[in-house]
């Protein structure tokens, strides 16, 4: 526990120059910056937990907002982050500072101020905190407001991955004019001023609504179609199950649109076997099939890349295909194989710049890499998982595999798929199979070789 409640005696008397701008501005500044282990000494806490900081942090500044307000501080001054035009709101909603902000909505605070920044204009973007968000619309806050990309915060948060923020939308429709965020959604991914950030790109989440809710849904082919000239997939299991039309999913139109690119787009390589990953009626023989064929197809002439592709897809493909059945795992090893041997050409063909990797999480100093290590790092722990060496070793065969040396074969081809008839008992390639279950890493790399 900690052993002295914050005070603000230490700094009284820059609290006095409270009316003068830039003394408030300097003293606030400073203490946003300091680091746990200086502003809490400053105001008199000497022990403390890491559990206790947080609530030790937000006390203080309740105390010193008030005070500073008392003393004759304009609360709404916009002097603080990314160009000055942020108010102190937005400051300790960012950090989630929740008595501040309570504190700073009682003392007149506007709840409803907008920087018209490109990012976060608005208190309301600035939190993911659901409490935080229903005290600031009670205090006023427009949801239907705009940064100067044109997007409401339910865009802004769609885009940046912030589902949490997003469900808050979803579960009180009742209270929010819900179809013009949508509409505002679809308009900001049409005009292709709101691609996803890097959190989220080469993916996307978009909305759906349910048959019997009052509002109409935004999917539609013209809004699948702008994503792909955007290179990213809407990205949720509604999504990509919807029916455009009668026997047409959303999924199955990507394919089809895929299938007549006469290149071959990186990151839409990436999404579609993210969206593999994410539903198993996604990731049957055909789709298989279908991306070996696709990553065959050439390079454009000119590749821009629109944006930074995340380290978190590649993330969220190690756990999702880790936890599939081993015979499910080797599948996708021989698809990450082929993608990445593909991408290596690629590499030397258009240079670096179109497959960047960046983690949101690090500083953009520390950011880094590029796909086909991604893909390397990816196929090397997911044979771990199933105990596949990296030498030439031995490893066991899953028991849903021994009809894959043993009898018939269902092998991928760009024409779709057949049948490769062996017997274990007379391949030279595969000597007893059937009495060991065991073959070496190299013979499976051959079989996979005559098998292409």
């Amino acid at each position: 526990m900690a052993s002295a409640v914050p005070n603000i005696e230490n700094i009284r008397h820059r609290i006095s120059k409270a009316r003068e701008l830039m003394e408030t501005k300097e003293l606030l500044s400073h203490l946003l910056s300091l680091p746990d282990n200086r502003i809490l000494p400053m105001f008199g806490v000497t022990q403390w937990t890491p559990q206790e900081v947080h609530k030790l942090k937000d006390r203080i500044f309740f105390d010193l907002t008030t005070e500073l307000v008392r003393n004759g501080w304009n609360c709404n001054a916009a002097c603080f982050g990314e160009g000055h035009r942020d108010t102190i709101l937005m400051e300790m909603a960012k950090r989630g500072f929740s008595r501040s902000i309570t504190r700073l909505l009682e003392l007149g605070a506007d709840a409803d101020y907008n920087s018209q920044g490109y990012g976060t204009s608005t208190p309301l973007m600035c939190t993911s905190d659901q409490d935080i968000m229903k005290k600031l619309f009670y205090y006023g806050a427009n949801p239907l407001a705009v940064n100067a990309l044109g997007q409401t915060d339910f865009t802004y948060k769609i885009l940046k991955g912030m589902m949490l923020s997003v469900r808050f939308y979803l579960y009180n429709t009742e209270k929010i004019p819900f179809q013009s965020l949508l509409n505002n959604y679809k308009d900001c991914v049409m005009s292709q001023s709101g691609i996803p950030y890097e959190p989220m790109y080469p993916l996307c989440l978009v909305p759906v609504v349910p048959p019997n809710s009052p509002y109409i849904n935004i999917l539609d082919k013209t809004l699948v179609n702008n994503m792909l000239r955007g290179h990213f997939l809407p990205f949720s299991s509604k999504a990509l199950s919807y029916m455009l039309q009668e026997r047409l999913t959303v999924w199955q139109y990507i394919k089809m649109c895929m299938r007549d690119h006469a290149t071959v787009v990186p990151a839409l390589t990436i999404a579609f076997i993210a969206c593999m990953a994410k539903m198993e009626s996604c990731r049957t023989p055909d789709d298989f099939a279908f991306i070996e064929y696709y990553i065959d197809k050439p390079l454009p002439r000119e590749i821009t890349p629109r944006e930074t592709l995340s380290k978190a897809v590649f993330v969220y493909l190690l756990f999702s295909i880790a936890a599939f059945p081993p015979a499910q795992i080797l599948r996708w090893l021989v698809l990450i194989g082929k993608l990445t041997r593909r991408v290596a050409s690629w590499l030397d063909v258009a240079g670096e710049v179109p497959f960047r990797i960046a983690n949101s999480l690090l500083a953009s100093h520390r950011r880094g890499g590029n796909v086909m290590h991604e893909l390397a790092t990816l196929q090397s722990l997911l044979a771990m998982r199933i105990n596949i060496s990296d030498g030439f070793g031995e490893f066991r065969i899953p028991d849903e595999l021994t009809d894959l040396f043993a009898g018939n074969v269902m092998v991928s081809s760009s024409d779709g798929i057949g049948l490769f008839e062996e017997s274990a008992e007379n391949s030279e390639d595969t000597p007893a199979v059937s009495r060991t279950r065991t073959v070496s890493l190299s013979t499976y790399q051959a079989f996979n070789r005559a098998k292409t």
